[in-house]
């Protein structure tokens, strides 16, 4: 296919794409939102707030390659949606860190999408799925699988998940439409799950 891009883009890829992880994060924060067009003026303006947002402490002005994979993409989140974005590509990014910065990144996103922002979210949570998509678009290898209301595609792959789960485990698989396999309408919040696991 075809893709036309009209707007500043603002990606997180890849676990520390983009980053040079002998520079400082502060030096990357610098020369990746330079990549994304802002002047040195808005990036020093901006700066305070990525650092807050990012929460990694005097880590800042360390060398990246001394950071854990979840400050990576703390730091990686906070330029991304500092850069003020017109689209923002996620991949599996929004499910590191603790609860509240999970929260604080899809408040985030949300005020990015009320900002008339696209979002593109690539993931295999479903509960993100559900939470930022108004759109949902089901790739099988290669191929649309289903395009639609969130709701609708959730159910239907979580469905043939349920199915491929009971086949790679011998049961026996429903035929057809799902057979015994009810639609599912609601995914727990796993994030305040309790008990000793």
């Amino acid at each position: 296919g075809t893709v036309r891009v009209c707007g500043r883009v603002s990606a997180l890829l890849e676990l520390g794409s983009g980053f040079n992880h002998e520079y400082t994060g502060r030096e990357n924060v610098q020369l990746n939102a330079a990549l994304l067009g802002l002047s040195a003026r808005e990036i020093s303006t901006r700066m305070s707030a990525i650092e807050e947002f990012a929460e990694i402490g005097e880590f800042i002005d360390r060398p990246v390659k001394t950071y854990s994979s979840g400050m990576v993409v703390r730091l990686a989140f906070a330029v991304a949606v500092h850069t003020d974005p017109e689209i923002l590509l996620v991949d599996e990014a929004l499910a590191v860190g603790d609860t509240a910065f999970r929260q604080r990144s899809m408040r985030a996103v949300d005020e990015l999408r009320s900002r008339g922002a696209t979002i593109v979210l690539v993931s295999h949570s479903m509960g993100e799925v559900k939470a930022v998509a108004q759109r949902v678009l089901w790739l099988e290898r290669g191929a649309v699988r289903q395009i639609g209301d969130p709701e609708d595609v959730v159910g239907e792959y979580l469905q043939a998940m349920a199915r491929k789960d009971a086949a790679w485990e011998g049961r026996p698989v429903p035929a057809g439409d799902g057979g015994a396999f009810e639609p599912v309408t609601t995914i727990p919040n796993i994030d305040h799950r309790q008990g000793d696991g």
